[in-house]
């Protein structure tokens, strides 16, 4: 029998499941949360159509079991659901938080995300007793909830203390913002609404895009990071001399940042957001960088004191690494960001898109020439964006994959599968004359750099990105590697 545990989080298509089945998903979340200990439990859920339903059955099962159930009925970001669980954590820390969200996948998808306490992520092999891979064991079992029942959900809404809290984490005061006008594109998800309450109490001129949830998301999927995705935004920044650009996905914990001139690469826009982080940390300070940020752009974090340390793309086994390990901060090329996060006595490893967002329009806002540094470094080298190819069947998808990594070999490009601590970093990454020690990055002439993996979250997907120093050499392995999805293994591209 099949389940709907990935990698990272739960996620299916809304057909895909009966409700027994969804129930059955909940029963085994929960029958997990009694062996850690745990009775209460929060939910949010972000605006996709399927979510209200999904976390319905959620609610009801919780209930029936006996647990303290909040519930914020109304679409919210994911990292706003992540800080309802860390707000209520304070007054009991054995809380675990459920987000019914398919983050940046089309309108069809719904899925669940996981936090156990305190507001730790798990996935699949990633969190207490193996995270989803015990829930799977679960949901595979006989295993039965207790049914107690005579319980009432708890209406949490907890928008204005999430805002006030990344305000002054952030260290943006009432009004801080003044001046700067800002263009944000919601893509019609549930982080639009709260981000523009933010930056508005910031100060800040907001013209927004798509700011109104809807589940349908009548212009395709809520994806940022989707090449063209962001094209209207950019030309509206080019027309009312915008200082900042921001595209946020379908729950709000994936960011892209730019300006008239186009989106900054992930790597490049944390450079601010990481001098933020590091002020007043002593030097060395680790944050996390996955495989595709760029090279040129790591120079620079080690520039700032930070120490950059690779690591694989997952959300909650980065968030997990970084409370293992004690690191500052991290950043993905798909444009998450992560931070230490305190409030008051708890300090956790996780997302705050408000947060992420005031630190670097706090830095404009210092210095207005701080875009033109950042675009001057990124013309440096040439990127491809993620490219997405889906294939009818795994065998192929694999094939057309291994195809892709064997081009890279023979041109003698360095083929890397682990971190350096053995850490498995689910996919490969091919770099060409790059020397990444620790403080002196070195470069040669005509270096490039990839990542190539096997989406987690949908079917038949191969994942691609490349970075080079060179035009000419960015266009040709870019050129080779879709060749051989597209042309050779008949693959089809995907958002």
């Amino acid at each position: 029998m099949k389940d709907p545990i990935k990698v990272y989080d739960a996620r299916w298509e809304a057909t895909e499941f009966s409700d027994e089945q969804v129930k059955r998903l909940f029963e085994a979340t929960l029958l997990y949360a009694f062996e850690l200990g745990v009775r209460t439990v929060t939910f949010g859920r972000d605006a996709r159509l399927a979510a209200g339903h999904v976390m319905e059955i959620g609610v009801e099962t919780a209930l029936a079991a006996g647990f303290r159930t909040l519930v914020n009925p109304n679409p919210i970001s994911t990292p706003q659901s992540y800080f309802n669980t860390l707000y209520h954590s304070q007054e009991n820390r054995n809380t675990i938080g459920l987000t019914v969200t398919a983050s940046h996948n089309p309108s069809q998808y719904v899925g669940v995300k996981f936090v156990v306490p305190v507001v730790h992520a798990i996935g699949y092999d990633c969190g207490p007793s193996g995270g989803l891979r015990r829930v799977r064991e679960i949901y595979h079992s006989n295993a039965r909830l207790p049914t107690t029942g005579g319980g009432k959900p708890e209406l949490i809404h907890l928008q204005d203390q999430y805002i006030d809290f990344s305000l002054k984490t952030a260290g943006v005061t009432v009004g801080g913002l003044s001046g700067m006008k800002i263009v944000l594109d919601a893509f019609n998800g549930s982080a639009g609404p709260e981000i523009f309450q933010a930056l508005t109490r910031a100060g800040a001129d907001i013209t927004p895009l798509r700011l109104i949830p809807d589940g349908t998301f009548p212009t395709g999927s809520p994806n940022p990071t989707s090449q063209g995705k962001m094209n209207n935004a950019i030309e509206l920044a080019q027309e009312n001399g915008a200082h900042l650009v921001i595209g946020v996905d379908g729950d709000g914990d994936r960011i892209v940042f730019g300006d008239h001139r186009g989106l900054l690469t992930a790597g490049f826009a944390f450079v601010p957001i990481l001098k933020a982080c590091l002020e007043g940390t002593a030097a060395g300070a680790s944050a996390l960088y996955d495989p595709k940020v760029s090279p040129l752009a790591l120079a620079e974090w080690g520039k700032l004191g930070a120490n950059p340390v690779l690591f694989r793309n997952g959300h909650s086994q980065i968030k997990d690494y970084m409370t293992r390990t004690h690191a500052l901060a991290a950043a993905e090329e798909s444009g998450h960001y992560y931070h230490r996060i305190q409030l008051n006595d708890l300090v956790i490893s996780g997302e705050n898109s408000i947060l992420t967002i005031l630190l670097l329009a706090k830095a404009l806002q210092a210095d207005r020439s701080l875009m033109d540094r950042l675009w001057d470094l990124q013309n440096q080298i040439v990127t491809t964006g993620e490219f997405n190819y889906q294939f009818p069947d795994d065998a192929t998808r694999d094939q057309a994959l291994k195809t892709v990594i064997e081009l890279f070999a023979k041109d003698k490009a360095i083929i890397t599968t682990h971190t350096p601590d053995g850490i498995d970093l689910e996919g490969t990454c091919v770099n060409k004359g790059v020397d990444l020690k620790p403080g002196a990055v070195k470069l040669d002439k005509g270096w490039y750099s990839g990542y190539f993996r096997v989406a987690t979250n949908e079917k038949g997907v191969v994942r691609g990105y490349l970075t080079a120093g060179e035009s000419a050499t960015g266009k040709a392995v870019e050129d080779a590697a879709r060749s051989i999805l597209g042309e050779t293994f008949g693959g089809k591209v995907v958002e």
